[in-house]
């Protein structure tokens, strides 16, 4: 008998958030493990963020001596003055490439710019527009501290820390980030508007777009694909060849305008490809019905759509068990999704399906929710929903509103 099979998409991806919380090798290597079984070819690894650095920087030590420790964790309904952090050696980074790439799994780190990096900031205060004092973040949010686009010595330091990174990550891909960047610090910084008026640009959002090109033509200078954050588009200057990866609205059609001028997308949508967010408000269903040809992005747009991505926030994701419960089986719905594109099977036969994968997930020790917590019902999403809801205050839920109309 023979069997052929190949994928609908090239890019079946998995994003691990290692940066709110601090997961072991043998943990990240457990997830990976089973991600190659369900064919996922990229380990899209969010190694920093606000909240944590996470990878030994030669170039730089600062980062890892400061940047991956945060004074207390305060997120949701959790508080702890406790000192909370960790980071990967780089030996354990070449353990984890070496690993993947014996699965046929390529990484593709994440350094998220010019907003989120206010762990990078409490190390090197000296590149923001402020100049400081910043301190490692210790709860959820949007944070309003950026890379200071108007000093050049910032260029310079983002260039020696890609080169030391770039050492230990070989894959063609490279994340930049560039989401959740708001422009009130760009707006009040007179080297940021200095920079705006010298390079003819229009706005705030023009001078992110303006950085975001140099940063990735620096990166295929190296030979490398650079991918960006849906929101790093929105003031209409990114360069084609950046990859925009989409989890949000496509404002004003720019991602659309984006494809239009022979770029590509990556989707993650938030309602499709979210596994931070209970299956009561994301379901398996919602996760398997991901649409790969979305009609606001135009028509014929596949090969302009490289594939899709599921993705782990760990805000309130502190352990490895409860890492695991969020994942699967959501993982493998967007796997299978992914690989069988517009063919796929029916929902109802891909679950009646995935009760005989149980032994799998056992073999190789992960801790999948069961059948009955797949697809909940109105109530209890309701009750999900609400629980997960209260996570965050009102005086949160306002300054995320205002970040939002910032960006």
């Amino acid at each position: 008998m023979e069997i052929r099979d190949w994928p609908s998409d090239t890019y079946r991806s998995f994003q691990i958030d290692c940066s709110r919380h601090f997961f072991t090798v043998d943990e990240l290597k457990k997830m990976i493990r089973m991600s190659a079984v369900f064919r996922l070819n990229r380990f899209h690894w969010h190694i920093s963020d606000d909240q944590g650095w996470r990878i030994e920087c030669r170039r730089y030590p600062k980062l890892h001596e400061i940047s991956s420790v945060r004074a207390g964790d305060h997120f949701g309904n959790y508080d702890s003055d406790q000192p909370e952090g960790g980071y990967y050696s780089r030996e354990d980074v070449a353990e984890i490439v070496d690993y993947c790439g014996s699965l046929g799994i390529e990484v593709v780190p994440e350094i998220d710019m010019p907003g989120h990096v206010t762990a990078i900031l409490a190390a090197y205060p000296e590149l923001s527009c402020t100049g400081g004092p910043v301190e490692v973040g210790m709860r959820a949010g949007i944070f309003k501290e950026l890379f200071c686009a108007g000093k050049e010595e910032t260029f310079t330091f983002i260039q020696n820390l890609l080169d030391d990174m770039l050492e230990l990550f070989p894959g063609k891909y490279f994340h930049i980030g560039g989401d959740e960047a708001p422009k009130e610090r760009w707006k009040a910084c007179p080297d940021c508007q200095r920079r705006i008026e010298e390079e003819g640009l229009k706005d705030a959002r023009e001078l992110q777009g303006y950085m975001c090109n140099r940063i990735a033509s620096y990166l295929r200078s190296k030979g490398r694909i650079p991918i960006v954050w849906n929101e790093a588009v929105y003031g209409g200057n990114i360069d084609k060849e950046v990859v925009v990866q989409l989890w949000t609205e496509d404002k004003d059609d720019q991602i659309k305008a984006h494809l239009d001028r022979g770029g590509r997308a990556i989707l993650s949508m938030v309602e499709h490809c979210y596994c931070d967010y209970p299956y009561g408000m994301h379901s398996l269903k919602d996760m398997y019905d991901i649409d790969m040809s979305p009609k606001e992005l135009g028509e014929g747009r596949e090969g302009s759509i490289l594939g899709a991505e599921c993705l782990v926030w760990t805000e309130f994701i502190r352990s490895d068990a409860r890492l695991e419960e969020m994942c699967w089986p959501r993982f493998a719905a967007l796997a299978q999704a992914v690989w069988c594109g517009e063919e796929r099977p029916e929902y109802e036969d891909f679950r009646s399906r995935l009760t005989a994968l149980f032994p799998i997930f056992e073999k190789y020790g992960i801790r999948a929710v069961q059948k009955e917590g797949w697809d909940p019902d109105e109530r209890m999403a309701a009750e999900q929903t609400a629980e997960f809801q209260m996570n965050f205050s009102e005086e949160e839920r306002e300054e995320a509103r205002r970040a939002q109309e910032d960006i």
